[in-house]
């Protein structure tokens, strides 16, 4: 055997593998830093924001810019996490929530729902809609 193809055939695996770390890299920052898809918090004793979030959406990426311009007012107050719906788990949750792409859902303490909110298109809005929510005032 000539070391040709085994120099062609390592290449590629290196150019394959190089590809998929680039992807998983990108796909890593496409999420705002502090957004966590830990869905498991949703009933553990605090507030919780989540963003359905669907990455080829546009509509569903300003939601995202939204939520992540407005949640530092809401440290210690509520959580923000997100339901990715490429994912199974995502899905899941959107099946159960029976939601949408583009949609924040809103949970107590106990995890009951307190609300949802779609269409969102500035921050006074949002601010307003999770203050309710949450019984939070300013």
């Amino acid at each position: 055997m000539s070391e040709a193809p085994v120099r062609t055939t390592f290449r590629t695996g290196l150019i394959t593998v190089a590809v998929i770390l680039a992807g998983l890299a990108f796909a890593a920052v496409m999420l705002p830093r502090g957004f966590s898809d830990d869905l498991s918090r949703i009933g553990q004793g605090g507030n919780v924001v989540v963003l359905i979030h669907n990455k080829d959406s546009v509509q569903s990426l300003e939601l995202m810019t939204l939520a992540d311009a407005v949640r530092s007012d809401y440290a210690g107050k509520a959580e923000f996490l997100v339901a990715d719906t490429s994912s199974g788990q995502g899905r899941t949750f959107v099946r159960e929530q029976q939601a949408g792409d583009n949609l924040l859902i809103f949970f107590g303490p106990d995890g009951t729902r307190r609300g949802a909110l779609q269409r969102v298109k500035d921050e006074q809005a949002l601010r307003l809609a999770i203050d309710q929510a949450f019984r939070l005032t300013r």
